[in-house]
């Protein structure tokens, strides 16, 4: 699904960026020198997804800000607790099986506890891409992506955003 940019008379659009990652992740932005436009979701259960106008006018600022590790760390450790304790658990009863029970086996476990440790790395440098607005805020966090790739795509449509911001006037600010 291509975004378009409905253009008001007299309008230039400066950038205009799209992302689709997996899982439904979509992302679209565009500047011009009358609005900012960005992805938006009509109604949560659809995939009706169009791209909101708001006026320059309303955009107090524009900014990126690095994710907090906290929630990484947590996240991670509390997927290598559950996957750990899980397999271990399903290994016990797989090596002492008790009689008259059938033993079955998963990967699942042991992938989140791998997942676990994997977890705070395809974080590492992770920024949002926040817009206040009059009314409300607009935050794009990229999606977890383990492949150095998709982590360099988003940064850098992130950086042509906030340099566009810049171009038409927008308050920016990035992390030190």
């Amino acid at each position: 699904m291509a975004f378009i940019v409905n253009a008001q008379p007299g309008e230039e659009v400066y950038l205009q960026r799209e992302f689709f990652g997996s899982h439904q992740h979509t992302f679209a932005m565009a500047i011009s020198n009358q609005a900012v436009y960005f992805s938006a979701q009509k109604v949560a259960w659809k995939d009706t997804w169009y791209l909101k106008r708001v006026a320059l006018e309303d955009v107090k600022d524009v900014r990126l800000i690095k994710q907090k590790p906290i929630f990484i760390l947590l996240l991670s450790l509390l997927m290598i607790v559950f996957g750990g304790l899980v397999s271990v658990s399903m290994l016990w009863n797989k090596f002492n099986p008790t009689p008259g029970f059938p033993t079955r086996g998963s990967g699942w476990p042991i992938a989140i506890f791998v997942g676990g440790f994997v977890l705070p790395f395809a974080a590492r440098g992770r920024q949002i891409l926040i817009m206040r607005m009059k009314k409300g805020k607009f935050k794009w966090k990229p999606q977890l992506s383990v492949d150095k790739k998709t982590r360099e795509l988003c940064a850098a449509i992130q950086r042509e955003i906030l340099e566009a911001c810049r171009k038409v006037g927008i308050e920016t600010a990035e992390p030190n």
